[in-house]
């Protein structure tokens, strides 16, 4: 049986109503992409539909509206995150199609049911609502961090609970063709286009096909749609039969009612009071006798009642229920019971219709192959199994085991001891003299597969039984091992006196026990890793060889922290590096990207820039975009560890990988000669690209070639449009921008851009914003003005400020102050500027010389 996930929308916690829908029935999870959804207002309570046991307390609620929002945001960051969505079109259209889907919901709350799945578990269905509750809530503080500081490498796989082991990382989930970009797992009903269509004129009815042809003009007072085998129910006069897609009639308007041949070949008709069954030719398969006949499993049988006792005929009208019971029989999964008058009990028949007992219906459970468990209940402390032929296979045992997921196999416990039932042969294929019984699935491809082969203990020792009942063998005999990992297909790892050997049972092939460590491993190249002393071994079916060292650093990487736990991944580091590392190294190689990042970062602003460039390495090797940038970035412009060739190295990486801030380090590399040949021409390329992914600073880069006399693409008009870009990116640089509307004789604009500088600090901006103060240009002159904005410059540290001021100060009726003159002018002789003519002498007094 399939164990499945329901999310429903809907308005009323734990009951049930027809504007209810359900959007979704997923195995085994609720999927990640659809998580975002539940992220306010989560509680537990009872279910809608999975409600049918006395204590139920299991479902989980969140508020809609803000789910709905959430996901949107939630979509739209992956769409923004450069390189992550491999098809951007399907993304595209998977996303619209979801939130038009969303937008037509009107339910108060999401309702996630997984009943089906806290039954894997013997754990209280509460409790396990309140575990996914948590889960579910740590998984989007996750996400949502990821959302805030817009960085997809914060949404790292590993860290995530109650996830998918089918993928190692969100990149993978997300890009898996089956998966549509999260669209598959909407629940869409089939909706089968119909090949005809009724109508009626003048109150009767009649049927055209699909291009609107009439096949039938309207002569029937009742006309049915079409069921499984082509045939519609119609009526005249009162009487009832049936009529075929050509529309002739196959079974004559003999009968007082007559119903569908919606399951089977069988309908149920009446005639004088009394129904049966007939077959679509019409011929009777039971004679018309019965009080009453409703389908059972599908039409596979019939409730059916006379003289006001009910019992169960099969589709063929053979009585296999007898007809003793006062009530319907009714039916459970895998079994039918029937209510006995006056009592909790009910009389329990298994899905062959054998009579089991009286038991309560809460008591019974379908173990599939035909067998039940009837559970400890009142005045019974024990359990038991019954067979198909309804006689007792097993009871007296305190658990069956729901932790195994053999395909044949079951696994019971009576005084702590184990023993293996065979669904098939109905018999056991192990007695009760084991400690313990467990399968031995591992994923394959990403999922996991079972087979009848389990892991047996007995004391201290192990072995792997074949329980396949056509099979029964022992693979491995017991023995004192420490441990046995099924690897793939026949290959095992054995653990004895602490070291380790691979067997191959069925080609009695066996290594011998020189290993450190086994392990298994993900991939198409192998199944396991075998480690002796600092080497690293890949296993397969057919051979033991030397494991590939980027291979191993791959899987030494935080993305396959689910397959290795840390003292394995430690060791692949050291092999694959080649070379001996401290404790300290391994633990920093280990670490995941952002703590590494924040390592880097916190290095860098303590000027540690050796420690920032040792943490940002370790993270760049592992492909995180921020930190290989800020490498590069290290290495461009921090002196004292400048390294041309490594920054160009670093930005051009990551500059082909698609980051767009890379591109514009990469073409600054270009245009001054940084670990390459200086270029122009592919200093534009790279900046050009970078400032079409509307990064400001590649914006002012292209700004500042396009402004430079020096250069073949001088042009100040193009400057001024990327100067405007930027500044529209939330980069101005007000000085050029100043400096650009300045030489267009747009002063009014100049003068807004200075002064924006000027706020900022910028001594240039306050120096053309006093200049154009003192001319008049854009504004009324304003003598005050300029020396306010002349001092603010000369205090920034632009010198000629002094020159102007001397100017003022010297010349400006109603300013002049020769002290203040020649003050200034001495400063400007200190910054060593050339003084002006005009201001070589002493202004002459009043009388003169």
């Amino acid at each position: 049986m399939s164990h499945r996930a329901y999310l429903y929308n809907l308005d009323t916690p734990s009951i049930a109503e027809d504007s209810d829908t359900i959007m979704m029935e997923w195995k085994y999870e609720m999927p990640l992409m659809l998580q975002p959804l539940l992220i306010e207002g989560g509680f537990v309570a009872g279910n809608n539909y999975n409600n049918h046991v006395e204590y139920n307390d299991s479902g989980l609620f969140y508020n809609a509206k803000p789910g709905i929002e959430n996901l949107k945001r939630f979509y739209n960051f992956l769409e923004a995150q450069p390189g992550l969505i491999e098809n951007i079109e399907k993304f595209k259209e998977a996303r619209d199609k979801l939130f038009n889907y969303l937008d037509q919901l009107d339910g108060t709350y999401f309702h996630l049911d997984m009943w089906d799945i806290f039954n894997m578990d013997d754990t209280p269905h509460e409790e396990q609502a309140a575990e996914w509750l948590a889960s579910i809530a740590y998984n989007n503080r996750i996400i949502t961090a990821a959302m805030d500081a817009n960085d997809i490498s914060l949404l790292n796989y590993k860290n995530l609970k109650d996830v998918s082991p089918a993928f190692t990382t969100f990149s993978k989930l997300l890009n898996y063709e089956d998966y549509e970009y999260g669209w598959i797992c909407i629940y869409q009903e089939y909706k089968e286009e119909e090949e005809f269509k009724l109508f009626e004129e003048n109150q009767l009815w009649g049927f055209k096909n699909k291009e609107g042809e009439v096949i039938l003009s309207p002569q029937f007072d009742e006309f049915y749609i079409f069921g499984h085998h082509d045939l519609a129910v119609v009526s005249k006069n009162g009487k009832y039969g049936y009529l075929d897609t050509s529309g002739k009639i196959v079974i004559p308007l003999i009968w007082e009612d007559a119903f569908d041949f919606e399951y089977s070949e069988v309908a149920v008709v009446a005639l004088q009071g009394k129904t049966g069954l007939i077959n679509t030719k019409g011929e009777q398969i039971t004679p018309i006798i019965y009080d009453d006949l409703k389908s059972l499993n599908n039409g596979t049988c019939y409730n059916a009642a006379t003289k006001e006792l009910w019992g169960v005929i099969t589709a063929t009208g053979k009585v296999v229920i007898p007809f003793e019971h006062e009530n319907e029989i009714e039916e459970g999964y895998g079994y039918y019971h029937v209510k006995i008058p006056g009592q909790k009990n009910e009389k329990i028949f298994n899905e062959l219709f054998n009579y089991l007992g009286e038991f309560p219906v809460s008591a019974v459970e379908n173990i599939e192959g035909g067998l039940l468990w009837i559970k400890p209940h009142q005045g019974v402390n024990s359990n038991a199994i019954y067979k198909k032929d309804g006689t007792l296979l097993v009871t007296g045992f305190e658990k069956l085991s729901r932790e195994t997921n053999f395909p044949d196999l079951l696994v019971i416990r009576k005084e702590k001891k184990h023993a293996a039932v065979s669904r098939k042969t109905e018999d056991f294929v192990l007695p009760f003299e084991y400690d313990a019984i467990l399968d031995i699935g591992i994923t394959q491809e990403g999922y996991y597969a079972y087979t009848d082969q389990a892991l047996v203990h007995q004391g201290n020792k192990k072995g792997i039984f074949n329980g396949n009942p056509e099979q029964l063998s022992w693979l491995i005999p017991l023995d004192n091992y420490q441990q046995i990992i099924w690897l793939e297909g026949p290959i095992f790892a054995l653990k004895k006196n602490k070291t380790w050997a691979i067997a191959n049972p069925v080609s009695q092939e066996l290594s011998d026990f020189i290993f450190d460590l086994v392990i298994r491993k993900p991939g198409e190249d192998g199944c396991g890793y075998a480690f002796k002393d600092n080497q690293v071994y890949t296993i397969s079916e057919n051979s033991i060889t030397p494991t590939d060292k980027e291979i191993a650093l791959e899987h030494a990487s935080a993305d396959y922290a689910y397959y290795f736990d840390e003292e394995s991944r430690k060791r692949l580091i050291s092999y694959g590096k080649g070379k001996q590392m401290t404790d300290q190294q391994i633990e920093d190689e280990l670490s995941d990207t952002y703590t590494l990042f924040e390592q880097g970062e916190q290095a860098y602003e303590d000027e540690d820039y050796e420690k920032a460039i040792y943490y940002y390495t370790i993270s760049s090797e592992k492909g995180h975009n921020p930190s290989i940038n800020n490498l590069a970035h290290t290495y461009y412009s921090i002196e004292e560890v400048e390294d041309h060739d490594k920054a160009y190295f670093w930005y051009q990486k990551n500059a082909l990988t698609g980051d767009e801030d890379a591109m514009n380090g990469l073409g600054m590399c270009y245009k001054r000669g940084i670990g390459c040949v200086a270029d122009i021409e592919k200093a534009m390329y790279w900046l050009n690209k970078s400032a079409d992914a509307q990064v400001a600073i590649a914006n002012n880069n292209l700004a500042e070639i396009y402004s430079d006399e020096s250069l073949p693409a001088y042009d100040l008009d193009k400057a001024l449009v990327h100067f405007q870009l930027a500044e529209e990116q939330g980069e101005p640089k007000y000085t050029w921008l100043g400096y650009l509307h300045d030489l267009k004789a747009a002063y009014e604009k100049a003068l807004e851009y200075y002064k924006l500088g000027a706020e900022e600090e910028e001594e240039v901006s306050a120096f053309n914003f006093a200049n154009l103060n003192r001319k008049g240009l854009g504004t009324p002159k304003n003598i005050k003005r300029a020396i306010k904005y002349f001092e603010l410059s000369a205090e920034l540290g632009y010198p000629n400020a002094h020159i102007e001021l001397a100017r003022i100060y010297r010349n400006e009726k109603g300013f002049q102050d020769e002290k203040k003159a020649e003050m200034h002018l001495k400063e400007a002789k200190a910054a060593e500027l050339e003084i002006p003519e005009d201001l070589l002498g002493k202004k002459k007094g009043w009388f003169g010389f």
